[in-house]
């Protein structure tokens, strides 16, 4: 028998189910940041800290700096609808709303939505409902931006330290917000307050974390620290501090508010002789300059000799309690100003070391 000759067929391109990575690398677009180097668009997040350390808070004011388009941390937000799923303190959503609309002196935008029906997902009547939710607000708002969802383990179905059931929760997170950033608010693990709780799936499967985490319990003060970007480098940390905002009084004449959150560009953390005072800390100083002004004036008025004026620790103490702050704050404060060099106790007397 003769050899039987065979043609090879080799197709020009590949199937369908495959393809050439060269041939995608041509004109490459840029990250689409919702909130520039912190959280991208269509991407899946998380933001976990202990007990009133303001998650929810923060969450808050996120969500009302995307939908109005207001820079977060110095960094620009782009304006969009945002989705507010709310399962622990649904009840107090709508005045911390309210005190971030008093606390910031702008209305929260009518492009923020919040969901009226218990959530807990991966559910498939649940997801109907969801999914009609997210066609109405992108044929009405172009594009749902940012869904928060607070808490992970209130809105998912099984057990946050189970794998499957975290992959299944973020299946449903993916088929349902598939065109928005989404964010997770979450609690700190039980042993390892560094990481979120429960399954590693969830950590492994985010885009970008955050963690909360109180440095100066006298002023509450929280630091935001972005501990993870897949695509991009870290941001720096952002600080901010947990005020009260009174609302008005209730039927008892008792005042009530919300907290709300203040942004501190200039706080930093370091050691107690580099770190600058905290805001409290700059209060005091300037109640103390102010003594040291007034006693020269008196002095000079006096005749006398103006660079001779002292100030008792416990007038110092006196005037700062005038200015709402409280003794137990204060003799905290105090010892860090001393530890760090702000001021020199002197006996009874109190002075700055440049004065």
């Amino acid at each position: 028998m003769g050899d039987v000759g065979f043609e090879i067929y080799e197709p020009e391109s590949p199937p369908p189910s495959i393809h050439r990575v060269v041939d995608h690398l041509d004109g490459i677009e840029p990250p689409d940041w919702l909130i520039r180097s912190l959280i991208e668009d269509r991407t899946v997040g998380t933001m976990f800290g202990g007990w009133n350390v303001g998650k929810s808070a923060l969450a808050v004011d996120i969500a009302c700096r995307v939908a109005c388009g207001l820079p977060f941390g110095g960094q620009r937000a782009r304006a969009g609808a945002v989705l507010y799923v709310a399962q622990e303190g649904r009840g107090a959503l709508r005045r911390r709303f309210r005190a971030w609309e008093l606390h910031n002196n702008e209305k929260v935008d009518p492009s923020v939505y919040q969901t009226s029906i218990g959530v807990r997902i991966p559910d498939q009547l649940i997801e109907e409902e969801l999914k009609g939710a997210v066609q109405w607000l992108e044929t009405t708002h172009d594009s749902l931006a940012l869904v928060v969802l607070d808490t992970a383990s209130a809105t998912m179905v099984g057990d946050q330290k189970h794998g499957a059931d975290m992959n299944a929760y973020l299946g449903a997170i993916h088929r349902l917000f598939p065109e928005s950033a989404v964010m997770l608010i979450h609690h700190p693990g039980h042993g390892d307050k560094s990481r979120g709780r429960g399954a590693s799936e969830l950590p492994a499967a985010c885009d970008w974390e955050f963690q909360l985490e109180r440095v100066d319990d006298f002023d509450n003060v929280v630091r935001l620290r972005n501990t993870k970007q897949r695509d991009a480098a870290p941001h720096r940390d952002i600080h901010f501090k947990l005020l009260h905002q009174s609302m008005g009084v209730d039927a008892e004449e008792e005042e009530f508010g919300s907290v709300v959150v203040e942004y501190l560009p200039a706080y930093e953390k370091s050691t107690a002789a580099e770190r600058k005072p905290s805001p409290t800390g700059e209060d005091m100083l300037r109640v103390l300059r102010d003594l040291v002004t007034d006693h020269r004036e008196r002095l000079i008025a006096s005749n006398r000799n103006p660079d001779s004026a002292r100030i008792l620790v416990e007038d110092w103490r006196k005037t700062c309690e005038k200015q709402d702050i409280k003794q137990a704050t204060f003799r905290g404060i105090k010892a860090r100003l001393i530890e760090s060099e702000r001021v020199i106790i002197d006996g009874r007397y109190v002075s700055e070391p440049d004065a």
